[in-house]
Formats: C-alpha cells, sequence, structure tokens
C-alpha cells in the first residue's frame, strides 16, 4: 500500500493507493494522476509502514526521464 500525502495549488492532498502490484507501479498511477505535482512539491510517502519518500521523488525523476 503506498500512502502519504503531497502539495498541489490547493494545499496538501492526501492519499492511498490499497492494490498496488508493486511500489513503482504505485508511484506512476500517482504521476498519471497529478504529474504536474507529484514528485516536485513537498511529499510524505510510505510503502506499507515504511518511509520512502526519497526513493519517490527518485522514482518519479526516473519516470519522467523514460518519457523524455
Amino acid at each position: 500500500m503506498l500512502e502519504g500525502w503531497f502539495e498541489t495549488d490547493s494545499g496538501m492532498e492526501p492519499f492511498i493507493i490499497e492494490e498496488a502490484t508493486s511500489f513503482v507501479e504505485a508511484v506512476k498511477e500517482m504521476v498519471a494522476y497529478d504529474p504536474e505535482n507529484f514528485g516536485f512539491t513537498d511529499m510524505e510517502i510510505e510503502w506499507n509502514g515504511e518511509d520512502v519518500t526519497k526513493l519517490a521523488y527518485d522514482t518519479v525523476e526516473e519516470i519522467h526521464n523514460q518519457d523524455g
């Protein structure tokens, strides 16, 4: 389960993705949901209860680098 919050123009947006097949797939889902903000603003992210905020930032960067 990926859960946490990230900043948007409207303020903090909490989220939960309960049925993700992997961490990367869950992050991709969030990038698709809000490509302008997710991974580019302040956020705190947990994967199955473990703080993975830094890993999430790195993963978003890799996703955007792959997309060109």
